[in-house]
């Protein structure tokens, strides 16, 4: 791809496999064009989400990479970083990518929207395999690494789609206590405790810690917000203590509620994003679609309706199912994102 006429950029996604980073690492360090992306559970293409392989996309400019680092380290200072890089002035959409096992990607975020604001549309979501392990997982020319975000900022403009689905079954319920990514308190009382009740409840089955993740994947908290869908946070793990470890931050002081999906409802909340991201007077000839893994484990046979909710004819359309999505939902602020699909249509790339 690289070696193509043009091509003066590449987009690589990746799935998980054995020794990949080995061979990736030193091959990346010597591409003579600039390249940004990173490993996902899952990517697609060609209208099928595939566990295995590679999607390549080569591109027509230049990105401009930026690396943030240390993603997890305590009082960093991301917006000074950000600061000391050169202005994305002529810039129109940033790629964003994430350690999804980092635990400070939401004030990364918070700092980018500071420092570029409503000049770039974004896009993109966390990366890592399943295995709730961290591992070097994004792409530059540096290599293979960990423990960061990595920002490409394109010339092309890009329209966005974002929507989950998910409906509220309980709630609302104040976050009492939270410590980054885990959620301790609900209205005073332990979260998991709260979140049981709940949720046997409504299944009328038992919830346990060692198999929490089986039935936890089809009820998310939602975190309220003034306009627009909720924000979805998904809880995979029961810690000691009854706190529940969530893929991104409940700030303390939030009301969240309970969420449930059900099949139609995400399908459709899926095709609807792809309608707002196409604009009616604006030609598409590009798709990049990044949804949640949680909505395949989810949806199981019935996730191919989703993307086939989402293709359109004529049109390429290539992403990733991501670890958290990242994107601005068009009310002018950035988020990340659990459980949503987010879409973005390109007129030339």
């Amino acid at each position: 791809m690289a070696s193509r006429d043009g091509v003066v950029g590449v987009f690589l996604c990746v799935t998980p496999a054995d020794g990949i980073v080995d061979w990736l690492d030193p091959f990346l360090r010597r591409l003579d064009v600039t390249v940004f992306g990173a490993l996902f559970p899952e990517v697609i293409y060609d209208g099928e989400n595939r566990s295995h392989g590679a999607v390549v996309c080569g591109l027509l400019s230049e990105p401009h990479v930026t690396t943030i680092p240390e993603l997890s380290a305590p009082d960093r200072d991301y917006a000074a970083h950000l600061d000391a890089e050169l202005p994305l002035e002529g810039y129109e959409t940033a790629f964003v990518f994430a350690d999804a096992y980092s635990a400070n990607i939401q004030q990364c975020i918070e700092s980018l929207f500071r420092t570029y604001g409503v000049e770039l549309n974004y896009i993109g979501g966390g990366a890592g395999a399943l295995e709730m392990e961290q591992r070097p997982c994004l792409f530059t020319n540096e290599g293979v690494i960990e423990d960061s975000a990595v920002l490409a900022a394109i010339e092309a403009p890009m329209t966005l789609g974002v929507k989950h689905g998910w409906r509220e079954i309980a709630g609302p319920f104040r976050v009492t206590d939270t410590d980054g990514t885990t959620l301790w308190g609900l209205d005073g009382r332990p979260a998991f405790s709260v979140y049981r009740s709940v949720v046997e409840g409504h299944t009328e089955t038992e919830l346990t810690a060692a198999d929490f993740f089986e039935t936890a994947k089809a009820y998310p908290f939602g975190v309220a917000r003034l306009d627009g869908e909720q924000i979805v946070r998904d809880p995979f793990e029961v810690t000691e203590g009854d706190g529940l470890n969530c893929f991104g931050n409940i700030p303390e002081g939030e009301f969240v509620h309970i969420l449930e999906g059900e099949p139609e409802s995400l399908i459709n909340a899926a095709r609807d994003a792809g309608r707002e991201a196409r604009e009616p007077d604006t030609p598409a000839e590009g798709l990049f679609f990044f949804d949640c893994i949680s909505r395949v484990l989810y949806l199981e046979d019935q996730f191919e309706r989703e993307l086939s909710a989402v293709e359109v004819d004529d049109t390429s359309m290539v992403g990733a199912l991501t670890i958290g999505e990242i994107a601005n939902d068009g009310y002018g602020h950035l988020d990340y994102y659990n459980k949503t699909a987010v879409i973005g249509a390109v007129e030339d790339i």
